[in-house]
């Protein structure tokens, strides 16, 4: 169903005028109807427009303007009340799919091999395993890819929160009427489609090492560039993690978060070294004791040469 131009300038028309005047309420209520000619409520609207104007006047003004955001996008009322049948349920499916992993979570392996990261901890009368949410979607070769493919999956967990919280407000909002809730059903229909899309962009994504354009110089450089920021803004939190892992009270979560880190930072430790690049005195010092290993050619090949 095509929107009527002529019919939603009318309804500009009326929300336009300033004041607005009490004995065009009457005029308002019909607009309404016009809408939505089988509403009871603007039946009723109608009825006080002729009665008491003035009391039923700002409340027509609300509901018009309601109508008018949709319209003025190009949708019908039938439409709205479509997209509020769909949009929902779609975000419903998303985020029972489970919590994306973040950056920095532990990752441990199901009964079936698979990757999840530790939801919560739960001990039931009738069971003692721990409740893992699993992580739907994520490539074993996540830290091949290149740096800008894994922050679409940063991205989308950070999207994910985002989604749950409007979706949250949506339920909240059940009981009022499609075009009251369309400005979320709209923002909601669009972070769901960038989720989506951004999921398909990191699934289709080639893995850095496998990328012919990769091999160039360029790209290498910015690998080891990406390699050293990684190592640095990760420095300290190793260093707590450690320490948590070594502590006399330390979980088996507390090993896994320190051992899951110190392995994504020797992967970078390895492109450094695999490049011939070298890594600061300072940093380097620092992560050796943390339990980082590096190839011995920087050390060879910052000694000195001795005469003989």
């Amino acid at each position: 169903m095509n929107v009527d131009p002529k019919f939603t300038k009318e309804i500009q028309d009326w929300l336009n005028q300033e004041p607005l005047p009490v004995n065009s309420a009457s005029a308002g209520a019909s607009l309404l109807l016009r809408i939505a000619p089988r509403n009871q409520a603007y039946a009723r609207y109608l009825s006080m427009s002729l009665q008491r104007p003035e009391a039923i006047l700002d409340k027509i003004a609300y509901e018009l303007k309601q109508h008018l955001k949709y319209r003025l996008d190009g949708l019908t009322l039938d439409e709205v009340n479509i997209l509020d049948r769909e949009v929902v349920p779609e975000a419903e499916k998303l985020l029972e799919h489970g919590k994306p992993a973040a950056e920095d979570d532990a990752l441990m392996l199901d009964e079936e091999k698979k990757p999840v990261i530790p939801m919560q901890v739960n001990i039931s009368e009738d069971s003692e395993k721990p409740c893992f949410v699993r992580q739907l979607g994520r490539r074993e070769d996540h830290d091949k890819l290149p740096e800008e493919v894994q922050q679409l999956w940063v991205d989308n967990g950070n999207l994910y929160k985002d989604i749950k919280a409007l979706f949250e407000e949506l339920k909240a909002m059940n009981d009022l009427p499609s075009c009251q809730r369309y400005d979320k059903l709209q923002l909601l229909a669009s972070m769901d489609a960038k989720y989506f899309k951004q999921m398909s962009a990191y699934d289709d994504a080639t893995p850095a090492d496998k990328n012919p354009a990769d091999s160039t110089e360029d790209s290498s450089e910015k690998s080891v560039n990406s390699a050293r920021s990684y190592l640095s803004k990760n420095q300290s939190k190793l260093a707590t993690l450690k320490l948590a892992a070594e502590s006399e009270g330390a979980s088996d979560s507390d090993r896994a978060a320190f051992t899951d880190l110190l392995a994504k930072m020797q992967q970078r430790v390895d492109t450094i070294c695999a490049a011939g690049a070298v890594v600061g005195d300072d940093l380097r010092t620092g992560l050796t004791a943390l339990g980082l290993s590096f190839d011995d050619k920087q050390k060879n090949s910052e000694e000195p040469e001795t005469a003989e």
